[in-house]
């Protein structure tokens, strides 16, 4: 075999696996975490050969394992922000205190990012109970709809907020979900007073979220901590400032796993 068609089938090979890498990256954003045997199977490929794919986006940061080392998820790098490297950090250090705030919450608990207009969960521990939040890393729902959505959108200036967010419609994506751009604004100030948002079945039907800021050691607001529930879970808490006795055991708790993360951050 000449040089030529040696480089031409190298070529053609590298590009396969380009494509198959791609494909697994496609299946994790659309599917949320999934086995080697089930990436296997869908990108059609063997499972060598997806040992191999998943291993290079491992090491590139564009997939990460889970804590269990039985699935694998999306990575930090999927989120395409020049603080990757900060945000990578930060889902790290968080991984230990998120898992002990859904085993003494009982409840899902997500770490969230703000992307352009949406809030993209950067990683999740899910809750076991029967009925509980679900959730896919590297998506989310819009800002505006989410607790972690609004507590990041609260901490924009007031010129990158309108420059991201409130220059565009609000789409309703429930029937509680805020549309005017004013009523918005009075719950994000209300949000930057008193340090946390909610979710009262704004981005999915009985979907309750309670979330509060996380910090870098520079002050910068890098990620939202989250705990998400049925809202029928959440003994009938109503819109405004007050929140019920169950609601202000939760943001204690949040509050004081959010403080232990930010002790942990280096950068």
């Amino acid at each position: 075999m000449s040089g030529a068609l040696r480089d031409g089938a190298a070529r053609d090979g590298t590009l396969h696996s380009v494509a198959k890498a791609l494909e697994i990256l496609h299946l994790l954003r659309a599917h949320g975490p999934q086995r080697l045997s089930d990436i296997a199977r869908e990108v059609g490929v063997g499972s060598s050969t997806a040992h191999r794919l998943v291993t290079t986006l491992r090491q590139q940061r564009f997939v990460r394992q889970e804590r269990n080392g039985k699935r694998y998820e999306l990575g930090s790098a999927m989120l395409f922000s020049s603080t990757v490297s900060a945000l990578e950090h930060c889902v790290a250090v968080s991984e230990d205190v998120m898992r002990e705030l859904q085993e003494t919450t009982g409840e899902t608990i997500h770490l969230t990012v703000l992307r352009g207009g949406r809030c993209l969960f950067a990683a999740s521990v899910e809750s076991g109970r029967p009925v509980s939040v679900t959730s896919r890393v590297g998506q989310g729902p819009p800002a505006h709809t989410a607790a972690g959505g609004k507590i990041l959108l609260a901490a924009l200036d007031p010129e990158r907020l309108t420059e991201v967010y409130l220059s565009a419609p609000l789409p309703a994506i429930t029937a509680d979900s805020i549309t005017e751009v004013t009523e918005l604004e009075r719950e994000l100030d209300a949000a930057r007073d008193l340090g946390f948002a909610r979710n009262l079945g704004e981005s999915e039907a009985d979907m309750y979220a309670l979330a509060v800021p996380v910090r870098r050691p520079s002050g910068e607001v890098i990620s939202s901590l989250t705990v998400a529930a049925p809202l029928s879970r959440m003994g009938g808490p109503e819109r405004g400032v007050t929140l019920n006795s169950r609601e202000e055991g939760l943001l204690q708790q949040v509050r004081a796993a959010a403080a232990r993360i930010e002790v942990l951050l280096a950068y």
